[in-house]
């Protein structure tokens, strides 16, 4: 898959999670324009469209609500230690966001040291 990023994304801190469609999910990694979701809760269906997220991250107290969000790609994976057991990895790009959304957004992003490939 070819994935085409503006912007440097960066490994989210560890305990880095989101709220969306109801369901907490990971926070696997970030940028300045989206971030890209893995949803534990392998019920979950139907992720596309818009979307509103909040995300908290304990490490550094990060909390940033409605942050507005589409979902531009979505798949099933699954992990060798849990064999049967299929989640959903999800792609998603920020909406226009407001000045303190794009304020906490940086905070976040400053704290994160590791660029993801």
């Amino acid at each position: 898959m070819f994935e085409e990023r503006k912007s440097l994304r960066f490994n989210a801190l560890n305990g880095t999670r989101a709220m969306a469609y109801d369901r907490i999910a990971q926070v696997i990694d970030i940028s300045k324009g989206g971030l890209s979701l893995l949803f534990l809760d392998e019920t979950i269906n139907n992720i596309t469209g818009e979307l509103s997220i909040d995300i908290l991250c304990n490490e550094n107290g990060f909390d940033t609500r409605q942050m507005p969000g589409t979902v531009v790609w979505n798949r099933e994976v699954s992990f060798s230690a849990i064999p049967g057991m299929v989640y959903k990895k999800v792609g998603i790009q920020f909406g226009k966001l407001s000045e303190t959304q794009q304020r906490m957004l940086k905070a976040l992003l400053c704290n994160c040291d590791t660029v993801a490939v």
